[in-house]
């Protein structure tokens, strides 16, 4: 006999299944993968040296009816990539998934000799140009995002050349858009000095993450005029960083990665990556 959880329960399923059908309906793709809860585990395309993944390190808090997909259109090029995601449930303070690109030391097939990561902070002098061009809308490729969010390029530094969430020690983040909550809200507390490079303002915040029992301190850079564009040499963040907290970004660590990618805390929405390049040299 069904029950009204029973039923609830199927109809839940099945609206699920109608949205995994309609997203592999929506065109061709060079590659795609998907993600729900009866298949939780990550997943991932890679592309050359760099690989676009689901992260759902905190899907056990978005409920029972979300659903991810990430895609590729070309099998020689990032530009084109893009996910997609609905049904994000639960709070809207915590990051549920960030579906993401990432290069450097948290892509498995990583050539450090072809990436440039990770390498070690020493003295800052490397230069690290990203080139991040998204386009984000609604689910169905039309209106806003709905929900909480951060547009994120994430960096960690470590002591150790691999990834290894106990050996991290700092994290930056570049935030150029997000939600409105977010913006206003930030995350931890917010320095009394901005940050201005090429004329615009970055408010900055320091927080501290903890996950499975490690911890760490992050910044995070949040545009004041939000924008879906980004071509910045990171090495001026990291000079900023560390001048802020020289006990922190310490020359023996090194830069593990570069990612771009959505933080999603809640609701649903669609990126398209019109290109990301990272070149470290």
């Amino acid at each position: 006999m069904n029950t009204p959880h029973h039923a609830a329960s199927l109809r839940s399923i099945a609206a699920i299944i109608a949205l995994a059908a309609a997203s592999l309906s929506t065109g061709t793709h060079a590659a795609a993968v998907e993600a729900t809860p009866a298949s939780a585990g990550d997943k991932s395309i890679t592309v050359g040296q760099y690989q676009l993944h689901t992260n759902l390190w905190g899907i056990a808090g978005a409920g029972t009816a979300w659903y991810e997909y990430l895609f590729t259109n070309s099998t020689t090029s990032i530009a084109g990539s893009g996910y997609k995601w609905s049904g994000f449930g639960g709070d809207t303070t915590t990051v549920k998934s960030y579906p993401s690109i990432r290069r450097g030391a948290s892509n498995p097939g990583n050539d450090a000799g072809a990436s440039g990561l990770p390498y070690q902070f020493a003295g800052n002098t490397k230069n690290v140009d990203v080139l991040w061009n998204f386009t984000p809308t609604g689910y169905d490729g039309t209106g806003a995002i709905s929900g909480t969010f951060n547009h994120a390029i994430d960096v960690f530094f470590s002591t150790g050349t691999v990834k290894n969430m106990a050996n991290v020690r700092a994290e930056i983040m570049v935030i150029p858009d997000s939600s409105a909550n977010s913006q206003t809200q930030g995350w931890g507390t917010k320095d009394a000095n901005a940050f201005v490079i090429d004329g615009e303002t970055w408010d900055v915040w320091q927080a501290t993450m903890t996950s499975n029992g490690n911890s760490w301190p992050v910044m995070q850079f949040r545009k004041r005029v939000k924008a879906n564009y980004v071509s910045k040499n990171l090495k001026h963040f990291f000079a900023e960083a560390l001048a802020r907290r020289p006990d922190v970004f310490l020359g023996t660590y090194y830069v593990l990665m570069v990612e771009a990618g959505t933080e999603v805390k809640s609701g649903s929405g669609k990126v398209y990556n019109k290109d990301f390049v990272v070149n470290v040299y």
